[in-house]
């Protein structure tokens, strides 16, 4: 779950599809669609300073009623089997504005710029943020439990975040 960055395509950018699947332990389900999960073509590439402000939006949005009604609604659309998150950048907290209590065990932020670290209970909550990651430095105040050689566009494709999240999904007991 990431901030949508071209407002009309939903679908996963190459490099989020194949971080997915690099990831993504046996008999573990993978939904290859970003947020709102409603289908889609591949979301495009833009520029950082314009995905920023486009996100900034939908940050902003998403505090009033319908939005997080909409976000609480999607996750419960996802199904009833236990529910791993992989969100990137402000997707954590659009999570955090749409939670839905014992939907989710596991949450794995990649860069958030959420300023505080949110705690639900029983759900383990694991921060990745890159040593060039200026912006997820900036915004988020907590510690992070993981730190990557990449910057705040790299997670996808950085090689050691596939394998430190591989392994925390491995190791995953829903």
């Amino acid at each position: 779950m990431t901030g949508r960055s071209d407002p009309v395509r939903t679908g996963l950018p190459e490099a989020q599809a194949a971080f997915l699947a690099a990831v993504t332990p046996p008999g573990v389900v993978a939904v290859q669609d970003g947020y709102p999960w409603i289908g889609g073509p591949p979301e495009m590439p833009v520029p950082l300073l314009l995905a920023a402000w486009r996100n900034a939006s939908q940050w902003r949005a998403a505090r009033n009623g319908a939005a997080q009604a909409e976000i609480s609604a999607r996750l419960h659309a996802l199904g009833r089997g236990p529910l791993a998150i992989i969100t990137g950048s402000c997707g954590l907290d659009l999570l955090h504005c749409g939670w839905v209590e014992d939907r989710c065990r596991l949450v794995i932020a990649l860069g958030p710029v959420m300023a505080e670290r949110p705690c639900w209970p029983g759900v383990r909550l694991v921060t990745v943020i890159g040593r060039r990651d200026l912006m997820a430095r900036t915004l988020h105040r907590a510690e992070p439990d993981i730190r990557m050689p990449c910057s705040h566009m790299g997670y996808w494709t950085c090689h050691a975040t596939r394998a430190a999240v591989a392994g925390v999904l491995r190791d995953w007991t829903p």
